[in-house]
């Protein structure tokens, strides 16, 4: 008799680490979509659109703050970091819920994903 167990948060076949994973730096993005090539879940995928989006408005933010005051580059980056805490924190509890201000519009965006 086996036992089964459940993955740790880690293991390349937990789909919650390919999840998990794209949050942390863009390159961890890449990784991520090699480990969700290996093992498509919904739940991966879910989680690689939303990072790929929020790693996209990082980029445009702080490329357009570049021109602007200070103060906007940092409002930016806060709200940037509070919505990259809320997706990856669904992520390791498994949820599929869009982040808010540009879930739903990373999900239709790269829907293909």
């Amino acid at each position: 008799m086996t036992i089964l167990r459940e993955s740790y948060l880690g293991a390349p076949e937990n789909p919650r680490t390919a999840a998990a994973v794209c949050y942390i730096t863009i390159i961890g993005w890449f990784i991520a979509f090699a480990l969700y090539r290996g093992n498509k879940t919904s739940l991966a995928a879910f989680h690689l659109r939303q990072s790929l989006l929020l790693y996209i408005v990082l980029i445009v933010a702080n490329v357009a703050g570049i021109w602007a005051t200070t103060g906007f580059v940092k409002v930016a980056d806060a709200i940037w970091f509070l919505l990259w805490l809320w997706g990856f924190i669904d992520a390791v509890y498994e949820r599929e819920k869009p982040v808010p201000l540009i879930g739903d519009m990373a999900q239709n965006i790269f829907g293909k994903l």
